[in-house]
């Protein structure tokens, strides 16, 4: 277990904010979390993931720790499913990217959204008519508190829209260590609704899209409208649209 001094957070963060870190470790097993989580009890711990939708504006005094759990894994496989496992630390749009390559349906309205896999279950993240919770089956993770390990179903997770219990009641507690994802191999369900993903596929002339297809759009989209966080930082798309009563939506359509 090797910690850092004063470590610039500059590569850690999609701001590229030149901030320190009073000690940094970068965790690269579940062993090495467990043991870091025992030895350093007695420390304030700053987890850092992506780095993304954050804004760091003074140096961290706390002990960062930054997940970097590494590996994607097929764990079944049927002619129309399989369930893929991503480690923490992978980023996120490499794995939608591996899961296209391999022509694992599902995630390719996520692309190029910004971070870890690990953070996706938090933030439920969601893009274009899909979340995160239409194909995450479960998630591992590790309490902070007791160094035990958990496993969240779907369920468990009590997913909204961009909420889960990783922000509310069980805020704070965990650290996410891998995710598993159930895919399509054939008759991939298309989501197609959004009027950009519409507008794009048909100047194409494309009529019957592919998930290659739809990943192409969806990052053409994002990169018109966002810069690359490594020439100009930013956090990305990073909203939540209002959402109000059907009344006030009725009073609004009126005026």
């Amino acid at each position: 277990m090797k910690i850092e001094q004063n470590k610039s957070l500059k590569p850690y963060n999609t701001f590229g904010i030149n901030v320190l870190a009073k000690e940094f470790i970068t965790i690269t097993s579940e062993k090495e979390l467990l043991n870091v989580l025992t030895t350093c009890s007695d420390k304030e711990l700053f987890v850092l993931s992506g780095g993304s939708n954050m804004l760091l504006t003074k140096n961290v005094e706390s002990l960062v720790l930054h997940i970097s759990l590494k590996g994607i894994d097929i764990i079944e496989e049927s002619h129309e499913t399989v369930l893929v496992t991503a480690k923490a630390g992978e980023n996120w749009h490499d794995f939608v990217q591996h899961c296209i390559k391999h022509n694992y349906g599902g995630l390719e309205n996520l692309s190029l959204i910004p971070g870890y896999v690990g953070s996706a279950p938090i933030q439920n993240i969601g893009a274009y008519g899909v979340e995160l919770k239409d194909t995450m089956v479960s998630c591992e993770a590790v309490h902070i508190e007791t160094k035990t390990k958990h496993t969240f179903t779907n369920h468990d997770c009590q997913f909204g829209y961009r909420n889960s219990i990783f922000k509310e009641n069980a805020k704070g507690q965990y650290i996410i260590t891998q995710v598993t994802f159930r895919l399509t191999q054939k008759n991939h369900t298309l989501t197609t609704g959004y009027g950009a993903i519409e507008n794009a596929l048909a100047k194409q002339n494309i009529t019957n899209p592919t998930i290659q297809d739809i990943a192409e759009v969806v990052i053409r989209i994002r990169k018109s409208k966002l810069p690359d966080p490594k020439q100009i930082g930013n956090s990305g798309s990073f909203f939540k649209n209002p959402v109000i009563s059907i009344e006030h939506f009725g009073k609004l359509q009126k005026k």
